[in-house]
């Protein structure tokens, strides 16, 4: 009797913990659409140039900035790194924001991959979409969706990077 009791405990902790994980998602996604979907933001965008890229390093050629604002409150990010070198990619990073604090962010990467092969080079093209959905930014509690996937590994992210690059939008943009 105790352990159809303890088994039973069991379930109904895991579907009250998933329901609240879904509704969660759900919450997200609300907000995310209603800010993707909203008709009176206002948008910013900057370019910077940087030119050739000869070092074949992981430096852009491009970079574009995009805010969108409610009133003066910067509510979503767009922030682009195109490289037209040797090795062609767009990354395209886009950070929803509540109050100065991310709570989806879409990591989208279109490029070439290229190997090395007896015989000579062969490049194929290499897509990933990234979404991580954030609970608790603090305590870095997300879930990361890649390529239509949810990755049961949850690593963490670089906070300090997404930070980094909200901080920098927030500065080119106060600085024009």
């Amino acid at each position: 009797m105790t352990k159809k009791l303890n088994i039973s405990i069991l379930f109904w902790f895991i579907s009250c913990s998933s329901i609240y994980s879904q509704k969660k998602d759900v919450d997200i996604n609300k907000q995310y659409l209603k800010i993707k979907n909203s008709k009176t933001l206002i948008i910013d965008s900057l370019s910077l140039i940087r030119g050739i890229d000869f070092s074949n390093g992981d430096n852009a050629d491009e970079k574009k900035y995009k805010i969108f604002k409610k009133g003066k409150k910067i509510i979503k990010i767009e922030y682009d790194e195109i490289s037209n070198g040797s090795r062609k990619w767009n990354k395209k990073t886009t950070i929803f924001l509540e109050n100065d604090i991310p709570f989806f962010i879409v990591e989208r990467i279109n490029g070439e991959v290229i190997y090395r092969l007896d015989s000579g080079e062969k490049s194929e093209p290499h897509k990933v979409i990234e979404e991580i959905y954030v609970y608790d930014w603090n305590n870095e509690k997300v879930k990361r969706i890649y390529n239509g996937h949810e990755i049961t590994y949850q690593m963490k992210i670089c906070k300090l990077c997404y930070e980094e690059l909200i901080e920098k939008t927030k500065l080119r943009f106060n600085s024009k």
